[in-house]
């Protein structure tokens, strides 16, 4: 038998369907609340970083993206030049390898345009990523490790030529500024010998190239590519989206 209730004793009875009901409404609060913080992180951490050269910025490479340009002397002294390079960045982004592992690959490309009667050559493997600054931090010197192309021009051709380095950081956005160093070469002789300074790219979003990047927002959406937005969704939508970011298939490898 029930033991005996003592007088004036108030019970307070809660029922499986009362309970039930309340988790039915807690949880997907919690769910929600736990799927914001997750899609407010994701940017952060996978966000890209678009870079420009600092200097001579005359001629544009691949897509529209700004690029420097230097003409290559010609070998008798006073010729006009008949070759130039042009010198551009699809910028950092961070993703995952097939081992796991988080990196942050930058990307520069160059095009060696040879309109002289000698076949011209862009020495791939001399060229190196230096004064490298990650969150204001010099680095040592960097080797690309991934090379596209061979650099051979020959007369009246276009050679094209596009790296991968891999900085010591998971993190694009520690990426304060880097210059890249390259040689080309007629025969043996060395006939240009150039530094390519790069920095962030801060133009405006109206940008042609860079406003379909990467990027998140505040809003019933955010334009192409990663989204976190308060309202209905992930993805595509019409509310304002910050960016600018590197488009995807920037190497178009």
């Amino acid at each position: 038998m029930p033991a005996a209730v003592k007088a004036g004793t108030t019970l307070a009875l809660r029922t499986p369907g009362v309970a039930n009901r309340r988790a039915g409404v807690e949880n997907p609060r919690m769910r929600r609340a736990a799927l914001f913080a997750v899609l407010l992180a994701l940017p952060a951490c996978w966000s890209s970083r678009a870079f420009t050269p600092r200097e001579r910025v005359d001629a544009q490479g691949p897509g529209g993206v700004p690029a420097a340009l230097y003409a290559v002397p010609a070998a008798e002294p006073g010729a006009p030049s008949t070759a130039e390079v042009r010198v551009w960045s699809h910028g950092a982004r961070a993703r995952f390898t097939d081992d796991d592992r988080e990196i942050t690959e930058l990307h520069v490309g160059f095009e060696l345009e040879n309109n002289g009667a000698a076949p011209l050559r862009l020495d791939a493997e001399g060229i190196v990523c230096e004064e490298l600054l990650l969150d204001s931090l010099l680095q040592p010197a960097l080797k690309p490790v991934r090379v596209q192309g061979d650099g051979a021009a020959a007369p009246g051709q276009t050679a094209r030529v596009d790296l991968l380095f891999e900085p010591a950081t998971d993190k694009p956005r520690d990426i304060d500024s880097f210059r890249v160093r390259f040689i080309v070469r007629d025969g043996e002789r060395a006939a240009l010998q150039q530094v390519v300074p790069f920095g962030p790219w801060t133009q405006g979003l109206d940008d042609p190239y860079w406003r379909g990047g990467y990027a998140f927002g505040w809003g019933p959406g955010c334009g192409p590519g990663w989204g976190a937005a308060w309202g209905p969704g992930w993805g595509w939508g019409s509310g304002w989206h910050y960016g600018p970011g590197p488009r995807a298939g920037w190497y178009g490898w």
